[in-house]
């Protein structure tokens, strides 16, 4: 039986171009002392430490998306789907040997898709 071991790993934001999510990124990192993570930046966000994933572009949520990691992905799919929250199979990505690494929520919660990933 899942015994439920959610963690939240990061809050992405739409800002809707690369200059605002630049930016938003350097407001927060000069206010907050927060470290740039040019690890983690891709084409499509830039990481403000680990935690604050800025959208250079319109990504799913209408406000952004919460990160929620877990050790066990399939089995807390089904805990929440056994609670009636349903997942969008079209937005799966899988680790090169099959498994699922990301799945996105299909319903908001206050403006945010849910990002559910293997720890």
């Amino acid at each position: 039986m899942f015994t439920p071991d959610f963690e939240i790993v990061h809050l992405g934001v739409n800002t809707g171009t690369e200059e605002q999510a630049v930016a938003c990124a350097g407001m927060f990192e000069t206010l907050f002392s927060l470290p740039p993570n040019p690890a983690k930046e891709s084409a499509d966000a830039r990481f403000t430490g680990t935690q604050i994933e800025w959208m250079k572009s319109k990504g799913r949520g209408t406000h952004g998306h919460i990160a929620i990691a877990t050790s066990d992905l399939p089995a807390a799919r089904a805990y929440l789907e056994e609670k009636g929250f349903a997942f969008d199979d079209s937005s799966i990505k899988r680790f090169p040997d099959g498994r699922i690494i990301v799945i996105y929520s299909r319903e908001e919660i206050g403006g945010f898709a849910i990002h559910l990933m293997q720890r």
